[in-house]
């Protein structure tokens, strides 16, 4: 999706349903006076006040010691925040953590929680289908983990999709660029703020998994050999990367 172009209909829906669900909540003006102005807060008491992209934008990065009730401030920015996100204007993508992210949303009122997952998952969704995202998979899968916490619901969704088509493409990009971490066991391929060493091991195993055919026609010829050694415990890993490379040379 380009920056002008209109959300598909799935997100468009998903958009609405955040809207139904939190537009019009508000959250009190104390926060932190060394980050933002009196005149700012202010408008988080005041329902469905434009905040503005950049106001938008921080308050949803900061962490909860900003904010006496931080999820409340989070619960009032999201609306404007996801339809900002989804309009292709975020230019700080990739700025991490979120305070989403930091915020035990999964626990909040059902529809509250199912609204934010709808949200990502059509955002995702679209992500992968597009052939140039505005935003590159890479900077959207980051913040879904981080929002979620979790490798699973990208993964899951990447696992369903139609073989040999744009999500293939894009797996094999995202793996190449990040084969070399992962063979090194690189918590840093993770989002860091999230427990990279506990989440490493379930992606390596689903790439073993799903990835190894899906990466075979990738333009580096050694991709999918490369991903299959992540079957291995590390010491038999880099002998067999060894001969890989030597083979190939």
């Amino acid at each position: 999706m380009s920056s002008s172009a209109p959300p598909s209909p799935p997100l468009a829906a998903a958009l609405r349903r955040v809207e139904t669900v939190f537009g019009g909540m508000t959250a009190s003006p104390d926060g932190c006076l060394r980050c933002y102005r009196a005149e700012e807060l202010a408008l988080l008491a005041v329902p469905r006040a434009p905040l503005g992209d950049e106001l938008v934008r921080t308050l949803f990065h900061k962490a909860p010691d900003h904010f006496p009730d931080h999820p409340a401030v989070l619960r009032r920015l999201l609306p404007e925040f996801f339809t900002f996100v989804a309009g292709g204007r975020f230019s700080g993508m990739g700025y991490l953590p979120t305070g989403l992210g930091r915020t035990a949303w999964r626990e909040w009122p059902s529809e509250q929680a199912e609204a934010i997952e709808g949200f990502l998952d059509a955002w995702w969704r679209e992500t992968l289908a597009d052939p140039e995202p505005v935003y590159g998979v890479g900077a959207v899968w980051e913040l879904c983990v981080d929002v979620h916490g979790s490798t699973g619901p990208p993964l899951d969704v990447w696992a369903a999709a139609p073989r040999g088509g744009t999500e293939d493409a894009h797996l094999g990009d995202w793996v190449a660029y990040r084969i070399d971490e992962l063979l090194r066991d690189d918590p840093r391929v993770l989002p860091w703020n999230t427990d990279g060493e506990a989440l490493l091991p379930g992606l390596r195993a689903w790439l073993v998994e799903h990835a190894v055919d899906r990466v075979a026609g990738h333009a580096d010829p050694l991709l999918a050999p490369k991903v299959a050694l992540l079957a291995l415990p590390p010491e038999e890993r880099w002998v067999a990367y060894s001969e890989l490379i030597a083979s190939a040379g």
